[in-house]
């Protein structure tokens, strides 16, 4: 191989590498959104799972449960029954439709309070030696016959199909991308082998040149 073809040569395979390199830099890219997208696929079916609620449970005349999902507006309207006290042991001032005051939060984010320990629920003290100085006690889901965990079941029925769907596709996405990637690392280094074949060659007629006319 002569100087201008070996030097043409070297232009060619630079040119590939530098396009495979791109390729490989795009692919790495995609990845990092499929990345995120798997992420956020991930947090919104945590939120689904985290959408539990707190369910009073009462009875009608007829003795049929009626449930009640707890949240700050039918908690105050409960006030005879149940208190919210936060965890040092303060009244939390629950929303007030009249006012416009108190704290505000839905079902799930009740749930989450009083799960994490923020709020602790706390019922009328029925020890007849102690409820005058200690008119009320805490109280937990397991020790209240009234209450009950539910979780929405629909909602996270929805959430785990959502979030399998999106799981298989990136998952086929990403083996596709790994694939590519893997032919583009092959031909990466069969280039760089040659480009350093080629880089040789040349070294060595440029040498021999110089031998000849010295």
């Amino acid at each position: 191989m002569g100087m201008s073809a070996s030097q043409a040569r070297l232009l060619s395979i630079t040119a590939r590498i530098n396009d495979i390199e791109y390729k490989s830099q795009n692919i790495s890219n995609t990845k990092i959104r499929l990345a995120d997208e798997s992420e956020q696929a991930a947090t919104d079916y945590t939120k689904a799972l985290n959408k539990t609620k707190l369910v009073y449970r009462s009875y009608d005349k007829t003795g049929n449960v009626v449930p009640t999902a707890l949240n700050s507006t039918n908690l105050a309207g409960l006030g005879d029954k149940f208190k919210l006290v936060d965890a040092y042991g303060n009244d939390v001032k629950l929303y007030d439709e009249k006012t416009k005051t108190g704290m505000k939060f839905t079902e799930s984010q009740l749930y989450e309070m009083i799960e994490s320990g923020q709020f602790m629920l706390q019922v009328p003290n029925t020890d007849e030696t102690t409820k005058d100085t200690n008119p009320w006690v805490d109280t937990s889901v397991s020790g209240n016959n009234q209450l009950t965990i539910e979780a929405d079941t629909t909602e996270l029925a929805k959430a785990e199909a959502e979030y399998n769907a999106a799981t298989a596709k990136i998952n086929r996405k990403e083996k596709l991308l790994d694939n590519d990637l893997k032919a583009l690392d092959t031909e990466h280094n069969a280039l760089k082998t040659e480009f350093d074949s080629v880089k040789s060659l040349i070294g060595d007629n440029v040498e021999k040149s110089f031998n000849l006319f010295s």
